[in-house]
């Protein structure tokens, strides 16, 4: 795990029903020690929120277009202190209250506001938990064995609501993206925030995919000639798994792979694509771009788009044929008959 710098954490209660139109606060007025538990808990919740395949993202709205991106403005040009980041997340929180007013469905939960660095990057993390119960052994009274007992603890491997925002002028938001049945319940968090041009994490990989395409191939460092189309495919995978937060920066791609050279930004320009200030990538869809996987009665075929390029993996259609020139698979396989 990367090394996290907690800078403030505080938590506030936001009490809800699902059944109730109205939602009543309990706020804090202290900051939470940022302790060895306190550092564990942030980081936990930041991984589980990196594993999210697939996120909506897009900008917070101007300061003076919704309450939140006014606060959020507010705490930044104060300095983002240990004052200002109180009254920063009281502040949101009442402008939440006013958000959940008559949303039918929705529940409340804990609501921690962490301030931290990984990977070099400052980030504002919301995350909503909630409680759960659970069972634990607990000694007889008589010492002649144990019985079980309830208890009650935070349900920390699972994230009700969660959104991190980027430090920096892109403003950038990145917010857990829910199932189509938990839509309407969600929104009021994307409202409360203040997204605006949200997209998917897939719909921006395949944009950001379909962008590269147009791209000449970048030189090969070692030879001094264009890379062939496979091996940047590869180097292009390697650059995106071993990105920091998951997160493609337009400016460091180019730098990486064209030197001083901007295509990237250049066609993006152009076009008028959306991910100057970066983009989270979903590792799955750029993935699926260029690795091929099928299953059929018990039979699993995997390969690139390399191999159906250069003939190694043939489909004919109209007979229903895949056929695999490889003389040494033919073998592996007669060897276990």
């Amino acid at each position: 795990m990367n090394e996290l710098i907690l800078h403030r954490l505080i938590v506030h209660e936001l009490h809800k029903n699902p059944e109730e139109r109205d939602a009543r606060l309990r706020l804090s007025n202290e900051l939470l020690t940022s302790d060895d538990n306190a550092v564990e808990l942030v980081a936990g919740l930041d991984q589980m929120f990196e594993r999210k395949p697939d996120l909506m993202q897009g900008y917070l709205a101007a300061p003076d277009e919704s309450l939140f991106p006014g606060h959020y403005q507010v705490w930044l040009e104060d300095g983002q202190g240990r004052d200002a980041f109180v009254k920063f997340s009281q502040e949101t929180m009442r402008a939440l209250q006013l958000a959940l007013t008559g949303v039918i469905g929705a529940k409340g939960g804990y609501l921690l506001y962490a301030d931290y660095t990984i990977d070099e990057q400052r980030l504002l993390g919301m995350f909503l938990i909630r409680d759960k119960s659970g069972l634990v052994f607990q000694q007889r009274s008589d010492d002649k064995g144990f019985e079980l007992d309830t208890t009650t603890f935070l349900d920390v491997n699972h994230l009700a609501m969660a959104c991190r925002i980027l430090n920096g002028p892109g403003r950038n938001v990145q917010l857990i993206r829910h199932s189509s049945s938990q839509s309407k319940i969600s929104q009021y968090f994307q409202d409360w925030v203040g997204l605006q041009n949200g997209e998917s994490s897939t719909e921006l990989t395949h944009t950001f995919l379909d962008a590269v395409d147009s791209l000449p191939m970048p030189m090969d460092k070692e030879t001094g000639n264009a890379m062939e189309e496979s091996d940047f495919k590869r180097a292009l995978i390697q650059y995106a798994a071993k990105s920091p937060q998951q997160t493609i920066q337009v400016k460091n791609f180019d730098e990486h792979f064209y030197g001083n050279d901007t295509p990237l930004r250049t066609y993006l320009k152009e076009e008028s694509v959306p991910l100057e200030d970066g983009f989270r990538i979903d590792r799955r869809a750029m993935r699926k771009q260029y690795y091929l996987k099928a299953s059929h009665q018990g039979i699993s075929v995997g390969c690139t788009k390399e191999h159906l390029s250069s003939g190694l993996v043939d489909i004919n259609e109209v007979e229903g044929k895949v056929t695999i020139n490889s003389l040494e698979l033919a073998r592996f396989l007669l060897d276990q008959i």
